[in-house]
């Protein structure tokens, strides 16, 4: 998906320490005395911004005497930032008073309860004892405490003696509870994620999304924008234009009625000045029912239309849908072939493009929607949901009902239920312990089952965009769009393609100058292009796109974290601890930076402020074993051997970790079968 607002500092953490470890080493195998410039290596080998992998740095060929000069070519202009979208909103608050009914059942919808606040009014987990679940050695807790809910993460030594037990405050649940939640944590007005979160369906705790198969996010996995706006009516950015969030963070935490409906506040105005009994001729306000088919889906389709990449447009945020728009007006979404007639239903958000597929949806030309079986302002009960659904059926199949005899329909399981045979739920491979209704609607429960889409599948831009965007724009976000797929930067030929997309056509090859005009302002494109310039190797071109972006956003942490590491590499030593001490203020709570500022005082020569920081990184991280050696290793040279000491006995009993049911003082369920180590 794309990135958001605050992804910024999701990099850090995986980039900054690669070349830590060069540089800490090599200043302790020399005794620790002063900078050691020109340790970038191999990385460092760069050439033109444009060259072709494999000849890089490569003359080119010499024009005969023949050959006359080509004319200049015209320079690019950098593409012109849109009017602001109308932002004149009053809050669902301001709608109840008119719409009352309505107001009420929708708070009870899982939009109206798609965010909240921890602990809330509404607690949707259950209150068992044990508020707790172990993940290998790690065991994680769930505990309110004078009315702050905290999430422990807690390592413990075969001895049953604890090794360290790191508690964050959550602020915020994301998810209505239908299928689950995840918890948000606030810190300073920057987001980040809880490991933990509650699964409906089994009724417990455990990993949030992606932290199986990675828990070294931990408690700093970023959540900005592209996360919120499903979820969030609408969020409150700082006033200064930072990186982060005011201090109430949402201006309304959950979905609400403006964001189908769009901003209220020339509705309200009309309306107040109404005479009694009278009727105006326009609302000023939208009601998706009356707009045509693609611009009504489009309401639906910003928060559940899933494809493999959503990339807004050029000046526009995930806020800046209006109803009424296209979608792609705001937000490119690229999804696999349209034609394609299979698809797997592993992504929690893939309804629209599986509804695509469905003969319900052919059948009626493209004028069946989302609201044509659901009802935006209320949900149906779980006791009600078969006789509702089978209704909104039956009013396009009342002239060829289900064909089976009425004993085998109504039999159990299905008990003359449409959506059980039809629309069955299918397991979530992206959210564990969660399914979906199948939206192709297949005839037959059997045709349910359809092989997984190819993977060589060619990315399209949704709903025929490439017919309504520029193509300049069209190829923006395409490159952007490749390159935040996972293995662009590992392959050549991909990442080529993806520079290709995003250098602007008419851009000479090679002319940085005229590349950086072009994409002035653009600070999507040019981090963009500078990650995948350093992926081929092409580091002068990288560190001028990341300059470039810099200079258009100065709070762009992401941007820090890879000219950081540049200047690192180039031996550029104190310019890259004055970049980490930039990124520090931007945000303070990123364990990696704190590790790296520690080996770049190290190559410095101050040992002292090293240890400092490397303390500060482990206060974030206290899992991490290679920063404890590190700090172990500096200890020990700075004459600290007690100090050092003890820091690798930490180690040794984080590496014998074992989870809580294997400590000795364990009490086994009486079924338990006997451990086998």
């Amino acid at each position: 998906m794309a990135r958001s607002r605050n992804s910024a500092f999701r990099v850090a953490a995986a980039g900054l320490a690669v070349v830590a470890g060069l540089l800490v080493w090599r200043w302790l195998a020399a005794g620790g005395e002063g900078e050691r410039p020109g340790m970038a290596g191999p990385a460092q080998t760069q050439g033109p911004v444009d060259s072709v992998p494999g000849t890089r740095g490569a003359q080119a060929p010499e024009k005969s005497a023949a050959e006359s000069p080509a004319p200049p070519r015209a320079p690019v202009a950098a593409l012109a930032k849109p009017t602001p979208r109308p932002s004149d909103y009053v809050g669902s608050q301001a709608c109840a008073g008119c719409h009352a009914a309505i107001a009420e059942s929708f708070a009870r919808h899982p939009m109206g309860q798609a965010m909240d606040t921890i602990p809330g009014e509404r607690p949707v987990e259950e209150q068992t004892e044990t508020l707790s679940f172990v993940d290998r050695e790690r065991e994680y807790v769930v505990e309110e405490r004078d009315g702050v809910v905290l999430h422990h993460e807690r390592v413990f030594a075969p001895d049953g003696t604890l090794i360290y037990d790191q508690a964050m405050p959550v602020r915020f649940a994301v998810g209505s509870g239908t299928r689950g939640r995840s918890y948000l944590i606030d810190q300073a007005g920057l987001l980040t994620q809880s490991p933990i979160g509650w699964y409906s369906g089994s009724g417990r705790y455990g990993l949030s999304p992606g932290y199986e198969h990675d828990r070294g996010l931990r408690f700093e996995r970023a959540i900005g924008d592209g996360c919120l706006h499903c979820h969030a009516g609408l969020v409150e950015h700082e006033p200064d234009g930072g990186p982060g969030y005011s201090s109430r963070v949402f201006a309304e935490a959950a979905i609400g009625c403006e964001r189908c409906h769009g901003p209220g506040a020339e509705h309200v105005a009309t309306m107040a000045a109404l005479p009694p009994g009278s009727k105006a001729d326009d609302l000023r306000i939208v009601n998706p029912v009356d707009l045509e088919p693609r611009r009504r889906e489009a309401v639906c389709n910003q928060c559940h239309l899933g494809g493999e990449a959503t990339i807004p447009r050029f000046g526009r945020g995930f806020y800046d849908f209006r109803p009424g728009d296209h979608l792609d007006d705001t937000l490119l979404v690229f999804v696999h072939d349209e034609q394609a007639t299979t698809s797997s239903g592993a992504k929690p958000v893939s309804q629209v493009e599986q509804m695509r597929q469905s003969g319900c949806w052919k059948g009626t030309g493209g004028t069946l929607g989302c609201i044509s079986c659901h009802d935006p302002h209320a949900k149906p009960t779980p006791e009600g949901m078969d006789a509702f659904y089978r209704t909104k059926c039956q009013a396009c199949h009342e002239e060829k009902p289900c064909s089976l005899p009425a004993v085998e329909r109504d039999a159990l399981p299905a008990a003359g239920s449409c959506i059980r045979c039809h629309m069955p739920s299918q397991d979530l491979v992206e959210v564990a312990h969660t399914a979906m209704s199948d939206h192709r609607v297949p005839r037959r429960p059997d045709d349910a089952k359809a092989p997984p889409r190819g993977a060589t599948a060619a990315l399209v831009p949704f709903d025929d965009a490439a017919k309504r965007v520029p193509p300049r724009e069209l190829a923006r976000a395409r490159g952007l769009a490749l390159a935040s797929l996972p293995g662009t930067a590992k392959s050549t030929r991909a990442a080529q393609e993806a520079i290709s997309a995003l250098v602007p056509e008419g851009v000479e090859r090679g002319d940085q100058r005229a590349l950086l005009a072009a994409l002035a302002g653009d600070v999507e494109t040019l981090r963009g292009l500078g990650q995948l310039y350093a992926s081929t190797g092409r580091m002068d071109a990288a560190a001028a796109c990341w300059e470039g972006a810099l200079a258009a956003d100065p709070g762009d942490g992401e941007t820090m974290a890879f000219l950081a590491r540049q200047m690192q590499r180039g031996g550029r030593l104190r310019e890259a601890l004055a970049m980490l001490d930039r990124l520090v203020t931007a945000n303070p709570r990123i364990a990696a930076v704190h590790a790296q500022r520690g080996a770049l005082l190290v190559a410095l020569g101050n040992p002292d402020d090293a240890i400092a920081a490397v303390r500060k990184s482990l206060e974030l991280d206290p899992s991490s074993l290679s920063v404890r050696s590190f700090l172990a290793e500096l200890l020990t040279r700075t004459g600290h051997d007690a100090a050092a000491e003890a820091e690798r006995t930490t180690i040794a009993r984080l590496k014998g970790a074992v989870a809580p049911d294997r400590r000795p003082d364990a009490e086994a369920p009486a079924d338990a079968p006997p451990a086998v180590d």
